[in-house]
């Protein structure tokens, strides 16, 4: 039987006046990127857009040097065998499903036999991580070499010029950059008091370009010593980009790995520049790790790598024969940017204003705008911008790689083009020329 005092006391409440209710605020949409999002973008695209934003005031034709892709023009041919590789493997019907993470155990033995064949490094299939592309490759490796800034101190030290995307693949993971500078005098080889003073017990790594992307440098054996030496005092591995790998004409490439005793390298390359098939976005990374101190590291590479299951299979199934490409057909796409950086290295030094070193390698000249020479254009982005309205010529400021009061010429056309590209960049220079 229920409680009469407890039904007393409720009826009681029931009578109390309703309490007020409080209007809540209405709700907003709250959909936001992350701050990293606008650190991490590439300065490359965003000038490309901002100096072709104007079409040009000449009916001449649009001449890109701008973009690092050899198949714009194109420059030469891709490997004939290569192409038939890749068309074998989609009609085979045996390439269509996912793969290992890290890549397959036949395309990572034919990068093995690549770099053993070329590098004259010695690698296991353990060693290498396919990618999707060099980009995607150095994401890896700084996910995984870089940790969150609320967990642990780091730093990674950069080249200076270097490409714009190390920075913006960095951006997110909150790791300190430092630069290092390579000097113009010394055909941009690197400042070591200013890399060795830069280490210390935080650096992570120490990145190096060759050949460099945007100066066309290729460094010495001593010059790779001398950074070696530096990386074993302080105990730092060096993380290679050698996309441009063996791209020389003035001397031979020398692989950082091929040097290293002890210091752990970690080398990145792909098919994108020396084989001409950008678009195709597949790399690798291999590690040299003579003394057995990046065991971490290689698994640490082998979890990141199941995040995308690996790049393409396609042309996973058609590497062996891809990275198989004779000598002769390497030997032709590099005398023909040799050819190509002869033009521009004497049409540039021969220009009222500009200068730049020869080219040793990959495929660029990284042309020096004399300070005072174009008192109409107070820096290079001006200087670049006037450049294509005028004379339809797209090149890219240095501040895009770092290295302000420069510009960067792709040398990826035919030799004509390049001649007319010389050309027009001297006739621009006359007209706007202040002694």
């Amino acid at each position: 039987m229920p409680d009469i005092k407890m039904l007393a006391a409720r009826d009681a409440r029931n009578d109390l006046p309703a309490k007020k209710v409080l209007a809540m605020p209405e709700r907003q949409w709250r959909v936001r990127a992350s701050p990293s999002v606008t650190r991490s973008k590439n300065p490359i695209r965003e000038t490309l857009a901002s100096i072709t934003a104007n079409a040009p005031s000449t009916s001449k034709a649009v001449i890109n040097l701008g973009l690092g892709d050899p198949t714009h023009y194109p420059l030469h041919a891709p490997p004939a065998a290569a192409m038939a590789a890749v068309n074998h493997a989609l009609h085979s019907g045996r390439a269509n499903g996912y793969v290992n993470g890290v890549g397959s155990a036949e395309a990572r033995a034919a990068v093995v036999a690549y770099h053993e064949r070329w590098d004259k490094v010695s690698y296991d299939i353990s060693d290498i991580v396919l990618t999707h592309g060099v980009g995607q490759a150095l994401d890896l490796v700084f996910s995984v070499m870089i940790p969150p800034a609320s967990v642990e101190k780091a730093n990674i030290l950069l080249p200076r010029p270097g490409f714009a995307q190390y920075s913006a693949l960095l951006a997110n993971l909150d790791a300190e950059i430092r630069y290092y500078d390579c000097i113009e005098e010394q055909n941009w080889e690197v400042d070591l008091d200013m890399l060795n003073n830069l280490c210390d017990e935080d650096t992570r790594a120490i990145l190096l370009t060759n050949p460099s992307n945007p100066v066309g440098s290729n460094y010495s054996r001593e010059a790779l010593e001398a950074i070696l030496a530096i990386a074993e005092k302080h105990k730092v591995p060096i993380i290679a980009d050698e996309i441009y790998g063996h791209m020389t004409w003035d001397g031979p490439f020398v692989p950082m790995a091929s040097l290293s005793q002890s210091v752990p390298i970690i080398t990145l390359s792909g098919l994108s520049k020396r084989f001409l098939f950008p678009g195709w976005r597949f790399g690798w990374v291999a590690v040299h790790d003579p003394l057995g101190v990046a065991i971490e590291l290689k698994r640490g590479m082998a979890v990141w790598g199941n995040r995308f299951m690996g790049p393409n299979s396609l042309i996973q199934a058609a590497l062996p024969t891809i990275l198989a490409t004779e000598a002769e057909w390497f030997n032709e796409v590099t005398d023909k940017i040799k050819t190509l950086a002869g033009i521009v290295y004497e049409g540039i030094n021969d220009t009222p204003g500009l200068s730049c070193t020869a080219p040793q390698g990959a495929m660029y000249a990284f042309v020096k705008i004399a300070s005072g020479a174009f008192p109409a254009f107070n820096n290079d982005v001006a200087f670049s911008t006037a450049l294509y309205r005028e004379e339809a010529i797209f090149v890219l400021p240095g501040m895009c790689f770092g290295a302000p009061g420069y510009i960067r010429v792709v040398l990826a056309t035919p030799s004509d083009i390049m001649g007319e590209v010389m050309a027009r960049i001297q006739a621009f220079s006359q007209r706007h020329f202040k002694e």
